[in-house]
C-alpha cells in the first residue's frame, strides 16, 4: 500500500515533455493550453476536412482517422488536422499527440508500415502524458491523499483529461494499474479496484 516503489528516473520522453514546458509558466494543470504550445512551436491547427487537407493527401483513405499531422519543411513545424465537435478532452489529448509527432518524430506518419507506425504513437503518446500531466503536478495529488482519498476520476478532473488517460500516466509511474489514492496511519498507497 505504499508509495515506496515510486519512479525517481526521469525517461527520456519525460525529459523532452519538460523542456517543452519550460517555456511556459503553468502553476495549474488547467493552464495547460495545447492550442498555445502548437502556436508557440509553429504548428498550424486545421479542420480535418477534405477542403483543409493537403492535396498530396488521399483524404479518402484517412477519413476513419480523428487526427493527424503533417510535418512542414522546418523542423517541429507543421500542421495537425482534428475532426470537428470534438470534445474540450478528446480534443485535447488529440492535439496533445499530434504536437508530439511533430515535435518529436518530424516525420510523415502515413507511408510507413503498421510496426514503425506503432512505434511511434506510443511514443506519442508517452510524451503527451508527460506533457498534460508533468510530475509536478501530480505530486499534489500525493499530498491531497493524505486528507481524504483521492479516486482515478478525481485526478483526471482536475487535470482535465480522461480516467483512461490518467491511467495509463499512473501507469508510467508505479507499473501497474491505480485507481485510488489512499493514506492509512500516515502512509500513503495506492488501490486497484477487482473487476
Amino acid at each position: 500500500m505504499q508509495l515506496r516503489q515510486l519512479r525517481t528516473y526521469t525517461d527520456y520522453w519525460e525529459e523532452r515533455a519538460e523542456k517543452v514546458l519550460s517555456h511556459f509558466h503553468y502553476t495549474s494543470p488547467d493552464e495547460i493550453s495545447m492550442s498555445d504550445i502548437c502556436w508557440r512551436y509553429g504548428m498550424t491547427i486545421m479542420p480535418f476536412d477534405s477542403p483543409f487537407v493537403e492535396q498530396s493527401v488521399d483524404f479518402e483513405s484517412i477519413s476513419h482517422l480523428e487526427s493527424f499531422s503533417i510535418p512542414g519543411s522546418k523542423a517541429r513545424r507543421g500542421t495537425i488536422y482534428l475532426k470537428e465537435n470534438l470534445g474540450h478532452i478528446e480534443r485535447k489529448l488529440l492535439l496533445a499527440e499530434e504536437f508530439c509527432h511533430l515535435y518529436a518524430h518530424n516525420a510523415p506518419q502515413l507511408p510507413i508500415d503498421i510496426h514503425d507506425l506503432a512505434k511511434l504513437e506510443n511514443q506519442a503518446k508517452r510524451m503527451a502524458a508527460y506533457l498534460l500531466m508533468p510530475s509536478r503536478f501530480i505530486k499534489t495529488i500525493y499530498d491531497a491523499a493524505y486528507d481524504e482519498a483521492v479516486l482515478i476520476s478525481d485526478i483526471a478532473d482536475h487535470f482535465l483529461v480522461t480516467e483512461e488517460f490518467t491511467q495509463y500516466r499512473l501507469e508510467l509511474i508505479f507499473n501497474r494499474r491505480v485507481d485510488a489514492f489512499v493514506s492509512h496511519r500516515g502512509m500513503l498507497g495506492t488501490f486497484e479496484w477487482f473487476e
